[in-house]
């Protein structure tokens, strides 16, 4: 697998931020989005769920509403018991490999949609000490840390342990996301003037999409080129991905493979 040399570049000159996703967090044990879904369907069962309504939203999971499913389950449970459910899925886990190699990259931030503090555990282990960490409702140290050149780890779902944050469902993403401009035009400048590397992360999501159709529009097409790594993508996937949105694919062979990617990364950038 060839890496580009123009991300060797990124990387040397802090003209790359990675944006880390779910994919990174599997060998740490932790679910999927779609496995969180049906996991919040199993909390609610245990709540007194009716046969009915757990019937109707196994139907409406397996359709792909997982929105849909996450807002009434939300609801049904009520944001105590919603709170410790979240907190139970994201206990007692280890940084994977990826997050350990993510965090030694010569990087001016990391952008996550990951609650867990996977990445802070790496990033202290590392360097021993606890870096900033960040959500969307810190739009001023964003802009302020940015410019500066400081590094930040940007949860751009919310954490964990600020559940005020934490964008889970469709209510969330309004809230917290599309109805925060500041927010939104930080991430818009950072798509334009870095090159995004993501990491295990869904590019079929409507949040990400959005942000990468924006910046398509903003640049006519000619800004800067992302990427992503993504195993046992096709050709026709990737080719896709690098017309629609100016993403270049790297496809290691597996999902264990991505460590020994990004450390290569790391030693051509010195």
């Amino acid at each position: 697998m060839v890496i580009p040399e123009t991300l060797i570049e990124h990387v040397r000159s802090s003209l790359c931020v990675p944006w880390c996703g779910a994919g990174a967090s599997i060998a740490s044990g932790l679910p999927i989005w779609r496995e969180l879904v049906k996991s919040l369907i199993a909390a609610c069962e245990q709540s007194g769920l009716s046969a009915d309504e757990k019937e109707q939203l196994d139907g409406l999971e397996e359709a792909g509403y997982l929105d849909d499913v996450t807002d009434f389950c939300r609801d049904f449970l009520g944001e105590g018991e919603y709170r410790d459910f979240l907190s139970r899925v994201f206990a007692g886990k280890e940084p994977s490999p990826t997050h350990q190699e993510l965090v030694k990259l010569p990087v001016p931030a990391i952008l996550t949609t990951n609650y867990d503090p996977l990445l802070e555990q790496a990033f202290a282990s590392e360097y021993g000490r606890i870096p900033t960490v960040l959500t969307s409702h810190d739009g001023n140290t964003l802009w302020r840390r940015f410019a500066r050149n400081e590094f930040f780890i940007l949860k751009v779902h919310g954490h964990i342990d600020r559940p005020d944050t934490i964008v889970l469902s469709s209510h969330d993403y309004t809230k917290h996301v599309f109805g925060n401009l500041a927010f939104m035009q930080f991430l818009q400048r950072l798509f334009v003037t870095t090159s995004v590397l993501f990491v295990g992360t869904s590019l079929a999501d409507p949040y990400i999409r959005r942000i990468l159709e924006e910046t398509m529009f903003l640049t006519e097409g000619v800004g800067m080129p992302h990427y992503a790594v993504l195993p046992l993508t096709g050709t026709v996937h990737a080719r896709l991905l690098r017309d629609r949105f100016n993403i270049h694919v790297l496809a290691p062979p597996d999902w264990q493979a991505i460590p020994a990617l990004l450390e290569e990364i790391r030693e051509r950038a010195h």
